[in-house]
């Protein structure tokens, strides 16, 4: 598909780290010791300062204020507020219980609490060219600049989204970008909820879509096959391309708290922090069932605590990321010090993941007390042999799980997109314990490693899965352990005998 860009003024774009981070070799891991990460997780919410003032809506004695303006009015208003707040030393921008119709992203600023009560909707226009111009971001884990989530915060501090209100991306629009024709009816609408063609289409971008030329052009120029990456200045998606968007992206920023909203119907990732320092999401509700819908998506991010919250997601509930391939690599910055805790995730594609855009690296990460549904993966790790970079530290503990298509836990080292590359990820030094698992109609446990980089070090016990198709597989691992573990009933024994050939779980 011809891609028609528009005349865009030159943007500055921020300077990004030098560093380049290539693959380690295999290094001796001769001990087992996984750190506790939440011991080094400090509560973000608490460095978050915000005045304690309120600044009021000075439209909250107005009548005429129930009924909403047009929208680049309100986008106007609200956004001077934000302004103007910010620019007196922070304090909270307060919403009044009606809907707000935005034409365009809302842009937070240093030490501002936005606060969405009860009854108020914060709803977006679905326009594409309403996310202009555009702005630095990452799309699955390579640097461009593209359009900007429907709320976008950049290089800013002590930045809040709190109240039980309600924001609507209204992403359907962009979201269609993500379907493949066949989804589609004869008047271009998505096919009925329910239908199996609904059923896939929520699980991601299968197919050829609309998207996809910009995908491809957009990962050769982060990470080509041949010659040099194109700055990230050049690579630009504007308008007549079709990049969709996440809801919520917050970019370089310190101290972000997100807390007892509800987001719904994002055109892609719902929340996504990237390059931050210090987030919580607490008593977050999120209801967005598009492709790709990830619910929150912490990438190259550091102390990030996600708990208390609800996701029904068409993708996954969570995947932790740090960048794609050799984009990735020239970043260099991990995700780390991340932490979940007592959730419950409803995702119609997989529960708790990492990858498969990790090549920054993922370290020290503890998920715990997590309801998970009927979902495709339970417990996902992926890569594949373009990513390079690790996943290593990791301790997962007290999981109940509805049911998988899949896998209940899945090591997965040939995650579908490879381009051709030889950079295996490192996975070492994991403790999983008390999960309980209903039935898999594929593996109870698929551990599918490298001869390059086996998978080790992973330590599993009071793991019961009801019934699977197949109790256990195990490829080119090293040193992982199963202590009280069963699959049907059935003991699985402490060191399992290895597959003598790779067995696929096509399962995504």
């Amino acid at each position: 598909m011809k891609n028609i860009l528009s005349n865009i003024h030159t943007i500055a774009v921020m300077a990004f780290s030098a560093l380049v981070f290539h693959p380690s070799p295999i290094v001796s891991h001769p001990s087992f010791t996984v750190p506790n990460p939440s011991s080094t997780v400090p509560n973000p919410s608490s460095t978050v300062s915000h005045p304690s003032s309120t600044v009021p809506n000075p439209s909250s004695n107005n009548p005429s204020s129930l009924i909403s303006p047009p929208s680049s009015t309100e986008l106007k208003a609200l956004q001077s507020r934000i302004d103007s707040v910010s620019a007196a030393g922070g304090g909270r921008v307060e919403l009044e219980q009606r809907e707000y119709v935005l034409n365009g992203s809302l842009r937070l600023k240093s030490g501002v609490e936005l606060h969405v009560p009860q009854g108020a909707v914060l709803r977006f226009s679905g326009e594409p060219d309403d996310f202009l111009p555009v702005v630095p971001t990452r799309w699955e884990g390579t640097e461009l600049m593209g359009r900007s989530a429907m709320i976008y915060t950049n290089g800013q501090h002590d930045v809040s989204i709190t109240g039980s209100g309600v924001i609507d991306a209204c992403g359907g629009k962009m979201a269609r970008w993500g379907m493949a024709p066949e989804m589609m009816d004869e008047g271009g609408e998505v096919k009925a909820e329910g239908s199996a063609a609904w059923q896939e289409i929520t699980h991601g971008t299968h197919g050829e879509t609309i998207e996809m030329p910009d995908v491809r052009r957009l990962r050769e120029m982060g990470s080509p096959s041949e010659g040099e990456p194109i700055p990230v200045s050049e690579r630009v998606f504007g308008k007549g391309t079709f990049l969709r968007p996440c809801a919520i992206e917050f970019y370089d920023c310190k101290n972000v708290r997100l807390e007892g909203f509800t987001l719904k119907n994002s055109p892609f990732w719902c929340i996504h922090p990237v390059y931050c320092d210090s987030v919580t999401v607490r008593g977050v509700t999120i209801d967005s069932h598009y492709p790709n819908n990830d619910g929150c998506d912490p990438e190259s991010s550091s102390n990030v605590l996600i708990e208390d919250c609800l996701f029904r997601t068409g993708d996954d509930a969570v995947a932790i990321k740090s960048g794609r391939d050799a984009d990735g690599w020239r970043v260099g910055r991990p995700s780390e010090n991340i932490t979940i805790r007592n959730c419950r995730f409803y995702s119609e594609c997989n529960g708790l993941c990492i990858g498969s855009e990790m090549s920054g690296g993922v370290r020290n990460v503890k998920m715990e007390n997590v309801e998970i549904g009927k979902v495709k993966n339970a417990l996902l790790f992926k890569s594949n042999l373009d990513r390079g970079g690790y996943i290593r530290d990791v301790v997962v503990k007290n999981i109940t799980i509805e049911g998988v298509h899949g896998a209940v836990l899945r090591f997965e080292t040939n995650y579908f997109g490879y381009r051709g590359g030889n950079s295996p990820a490192q996975y070492e030094n994991f403790h999983i314990a008390g999960v309980k698992a209903g039935k898999a109609e594929g593996y109870g446990i698929y551990y599918d490693g490298n001869e390059q980089c086996p998978i080790r070090n992973v330590a599993v016990e009071d793991f019961h899965v009801e019934s699977a198709t197949h109790p256990y597989y195990l490829y080119h691992t090293q040193n992982c352990t199963f202590k009280g573990c069963t699959v049907g009933g059935v003991a699985v024994p402490e060191h399992p005998e290895e597959s003598k050939e790779r067995q696929s779980c096509d399962v995504w």
